[in-house]
């Protein structure tokens, strides 16, 4: 009985395969890549960590690493848990599509097609994701993570915002993704795991 519960629930495609966090506590909630309200891509672009502990996190022990090889090095900034941060490319709202991002990056920028890699102390601190093509990545519109406890590598974790900010793009800096799901998917995948493990 419980080999058939596990198929049904598997093969329904509520939670992707890889449902449980390759993060530590801290993890990339929301990324911008191709913003139409700001005066240049390069300006709109942003990346919003999310706190996924129980803990204060000091961002000075973590860094983000793109496709080519340019990182983010954080000061020190702290993170309360359950708590967004917002690093971009500009803080001025007339050019980057009007938020304000909690930190600014230097030399530093998101590809149509990409990568990042987000490093902490710790072995359990790293997670890593890249995109492409297959992710249909859409102008003006942010991609959500579902849920922070869903694997950034899989494409089945990720979904285009619906919510409007600012100037009239698509995302969520700073705040819930508006495609959070916390039911009976990601639920029903930890209690699976917990029994076969």
């Amino acid at each position: 009985m419980l080999t058939f519960l596990v198929v049904v629930i598997l093969s329904s495609g509520v939670a992707p395969l890889g449902a449980e966090t390759d993060g530590g506590s801290l993890v990339i909630n929301e990324i911008m890549i191709d913003p139409l309200a700001s005066s240049s891509t390069e300006m709109g672009q942003w990346i919003e960590l999310f706190n996924n502990s129980s803990d204060w996190v000091n961002l000075s022990q973590w860094t983000i690493t793109n496709q080519d090889n340019e990182q983010i090095n954080f000061s020190s900034h702290v993170i309360p848990p359950d708590g967004y941060f917002v690093v971009g490319a500009s803080s001025m709202t007339g050019e980057n599509g009007d938020y304000t991002p909690d930190a600014v990056w230097g030399s530093f920028a998101l590809a149509q097609y990409g990568s990042l890699i987000l490093t902490g102390v710790g072995s359990d601190s790293q997670e890593f994701f890249s995109w492409d093509g297959s992710w249909d990545i859409e102008p003006g519109t942010s991609l959500e993570r579902l849920n922070p406890g869903w694997a950034a590598a899989d494409r089945g974790s990720w979904r285009h915002s619906t919510s409007e900010y600012g100037n009239g793009d698509l995302g969520t800096p700073g705040g819930q993704n508006s495609v959070f799901s916390n039911g009976f998917g990601q639920n029903t995948w930890a209690f699976i795991k917990a029994f076969v493990n």
